[in-house]
């Protein structure tokens, strides 16, 4: 016990342990996750571009109408439906029937996608946009209404088209055309089968239609619009307008049956020096004149008016003109 006590009292106090130095401090990182946004998904109504595609037969059949848009369908090649509305709403094609054998579309009712829960409200019927463009096969037909477009129709089987605001322009259809604008104008170009065109106010012009079979008839009616029909070769033809000037220029086909009408304003029958035919005029306060060779079977006179029946060759193909006020030319053919 001494010696221990010695020994601590000659060496002094026992000696501290040491502390061991700090690692140096690691710098701060700050280290964030970026947020991804998803694209929110469009609001009921609310306007955006989309496209979509189908496949579907060669003589595929389309309904849809239209509230509001530039309407420009193109025939292509392709059993493929395409549709692009810009600015618009939403759509979807719901296929009514597939074609036998396949499990490709063969018609298709194009619309805006119908609400799927109570409270919903009711949906638009019509597509709406700035533009709608539609890509079909060749073989297609079309059933169209619309509120206020301009349409454009190139290069299908058929079309039924009935519009209340806009323009119609079609061309080159294959086997027939019924339009009816109530407010524009209709254009038909190197089409053919049965015909039928209507405007409530205004204009009709047609150039290079013809019958896609036996029977196969021309009708063109306005109310207030002139009609222009040029290089038609349909044995039956029926343009009448109720003011408006009604312009024929074309042969006319031996057997056909041709009637040209309007209350108020002018017919001028633009025919070869070859043509054949039994003319039957009426007309009120107007005139009647012919460039080409005549012979007047009947002339009379009646309260307001006049009639005169005659034949142009051989008269073999029927022609009716009447107009109340206005006048009735023959002219030849350039």
């Amino acid at each position: 016990m001494f010696l221990v006590g010695g020994i601590s009292a000659a060496f002094g106090q026992e000696r501290p342990v040491p502390t061991p130095p700090r690692p140096p401090a690691v710098p701060r990182v700050d280290v964030r996750v970026p947020t991804v946004r998803l694209p929110r998904p469009p609001r009921r109504g609310e306007s955006i571009d989309s496209e979509m595609r189908i496949a579907s037969s060669s003589g595929v059949n389309l309904k849809f109408c239209v509230a509001e848009a530039d309407l420009k369908i193109n025939g292509w090649e392709r059993n493929e439906v395409r549709v692009y509305v810009r600015s618009g709403l939403r759509f979807e094609m719901r296929v009514l029937e597939r074609e036998n054998g396949t499990d490709r579309a063969h018609w298709v009712w194009i619309r805006p996608p119908q609400p799927q829960g109570a409270g919903q409200g009711p949906a638009p019927a019509c597509l709406s946009g700035d533009t709608i463009e539609m890509d079909v096969p060749i073989g297609a037909v079309l059933s169209i209404e619309g509120r206020s477009t301009d349409t454009v129709v190139d290069s299908v089987r058929k079309v039924g088209i009935k519009i209340v605001e806009g323009s119609i322009a079609i061309r080159n259809v294959t086997d027939g055309i019924t339009a009816s604008a109530l407010q524009g104008d209709l254009v038909i170009e190197n089409s053919s089968g049965a015909i039928s065109l209507d405007s409530t106010t205004g204009n009709i012009a047609v150039f290079g239609v013809k019958p896609g079979q036996i029977g196969d008839a021309f009708r063109a009616k306005t109310n207030s619009g002139s009609i222009s029909v040029q290089q038609s070769i349909h044995r039956q033809i029926d343009a009448s307008s109720i003011s408006g000037s009604v312009l024929f220029s074309g042969a006319l086909l031996e057997g056909g049956i041709y009637s040209f009408k309007t209350s108020n304003g002018a017919i001028e029958l633009a025919l070869p020096e070859s043509v054949s035919a039994k003319i039957a005029a009426s007309f009120g306060f107007g005139s009647f004149d012919s460039d080409l060779p005549i012979e007047i079977l009947t002339e009379n006179e009646f309260p307001g008016g006049k009639s005169i029946v005659g034949t142009i060759g051989a008269g073999t193909t029927n022609v009716n003109v009447t107009t109340t006020s206005g006048r009735i030319g023959i002219r030849k053919q350039d």
